[in-house]
């Protein structure tokens, strides 16, 4: 049997430490050792359980369809809240069939995912009143909340440096799947051998693969990710 590991942790405290990731990694690593399976790829995202889209969680989504286009494979997680603390969301996978487990519990019904993802869902709601009833209290004592006036440019200028490197991050996902297809379909014109960018779009689009912002591939799109990546590994070799 084939997986395709998800690790996930929200906080920022976490995502600098690194806490949470490495046992959810040797959970996991155990459980494919236990089963005499292979690991095929691993993917990580710094976000919380309730946010699912495709901008939040970019690498769950990069797994899932990765999972659809690979055969006799499954998506491993250490726990099931790692996945999401959306009971929707959990369901919809479900319904769709698709072939998610918890290490150690290798054939868990859909029953007990769903109950397992209502508890999920339960504690993202405690947390959240309990997060609204600090900040009511914060306010009664005349804490000033939300980001000062003078600092809300720098907060700007800092929350585009994330997106970019949430896009970057994703894009070094996308190219990974794309390689095989570079080598598949590259022809030759009086430039030399370049990427038929068409192409590699067209088949990025039929095994469901999406940009960043959840379009489908067209050649733009392939000829950027592609020439991007490559400008980054030529000015990583010079210094």
């Amino acid at each position: 049997m084939n997986y395709i590991t998800y690790l996930r942790v929200s906080t920022d405290e976490q995502k600098r430490s690194g806490l949470g990731i490495d046992a959810q990694r040797a959970l996991c690593l155990n459980h494919i050792k236990h089963h005499e399976g292979k690991l095929c790829a691993e993917f990580i995202d710094y976000e919380s359980g309730r946010k699912v889209t495709e901008q939040a969680r970019p690498n769950l989504h990069i797994a899932l369809q990765l999972l659809k286009a690979t055969p006799n494979c499954k998506l491993l997680l250490a726990k099931t809240d790692r996945l999401a603390r959306d009971l929707h969301f959990i369901s919809g996978l479900l319904k769709e069939n698709i072939p998610i487990i918890v290490a150690g519990h290798e054939g868990m019904s859909k029953l007990e995912w769903h109950m397992h993802a209502m508890i999920a869902e339960h504690e993202a709601d405690m947390i959240s009143q309990r997060t609204k009833q600090a900040l009511e209290q914060a306010k009664s004592r005349g804490v000033i909340l939300g980001a000062p006036r003078t600092k809300i440019k720098r907060i700007s200028a800092l929350g585009g440096k994330a997106f970019k490197k949430v896009t970057d991050d994703y894009n070094a996902r996308i190219i990974k799947i794309m390689q095989p297809m570079v080598n598949n379909h590259t022809r030759r014109n009086r430039h030399g051998k370049q990427p038929d960018y068409q192409k590699i779009a067209e088949e990025l689009n039929v095994i469901g693969i999406r940009t960043y912002r959840g379009q489908i591939f067209d050649y733009g799109a392939v000829y950027r990710i592609i020439n991007k990546e490559n400008l980054n590994e030529k000015r990583n070799k010079n210094g």
